[in-house]
């Protein structure tokens, strides 16, 4: 807990305050799923009151969705390094399964978290994705050898690839217990190993 004594005045502490309820979120949702993350628990973790949070974020959905944005920028740098020493479908998995919580939450990102948006809310948020995501064409289509349309393209389907197999790989509920006898077994995949095969097959 990092208990914060007086109210955010300046812009700077305001920076602070708010990347201390983003680091917050960011421990809570490593072990937890989504609906089960309390935003009376992340102003615990922090030390401020939920009314104070909510002065940094309207909501739950809008504190993930700044989330989001701050583990794509993660995802880029790690990008960054992989595309140094490994062939492009290689770099890229391993860029994403290094970057777990990105992953996480793009899982949810169409069906929770963006479905709340005004449309400046939503113009806003995409046009600040869009601009991250270039630089991560930059990097894919120098390595690849490709022009920039095709290289975006590539990094959509495989942003698709992503929350399909992530979704079918972490079940919930009943299907997650039933999968484990051994009749249906064959329902059960592994995260890591289907995205691979899958952004390979992208990739060719």
């Amino acid at each position: 807990m990092c208990e914060i004594k007086f109210r955010a005045k300046n812009p700077q502490q305001k920076a602070l305050r708010k990347q201390q309820i983003l680091n917050a979120a960011r421990k809570r949702i490593v072990s937890l799923s989504y609906e089960e993350v309390n935003l009376i628990h992340i102003a615990e973790d922090v030390g401020i009151s939920k009314a104070a949070l909510y002065r940094y974020f309207k909501n739950k959905e809008s504190l993930f969705l700044a989330l989001f944005i701050e583990t794509l920028a993660e995802v880029i740098t790690t990008a960054e390094q992989e595309f140094l020493a490994e062939k492009p479908a290689t770099a890229l998995t391993n860029t994403l399964l290094k970057n777990p919580i990105y992953c996480k939450l793009s899982a949810i990102l169409h069906t929770i978290l963006e479905r709340n948006l005004s449309t400046d809310e939503a113009f806003k948020f995409k046009q600040t994705i869009l601009t991250q995501m270039q630089l991560y064409v930059a990097l894919l289509s120098k390595k690849a050898n490709m022009d920039d349309k095709k290289a975006f393209r590539i990094l959509l389907q495989t942003q698709q690839a992503l929350i399909g197999v992530w979704h079918m790989s972490h079940p919930t509920g009943a299907v997650k217990d039933v999968i484990e006898s051994a009749t249906l077994s064959a329902f059960k995949m592994d995260f890591a190993e289907a995205l691979r095969a899958h952004i390979e097959r992208i990739i060719e």
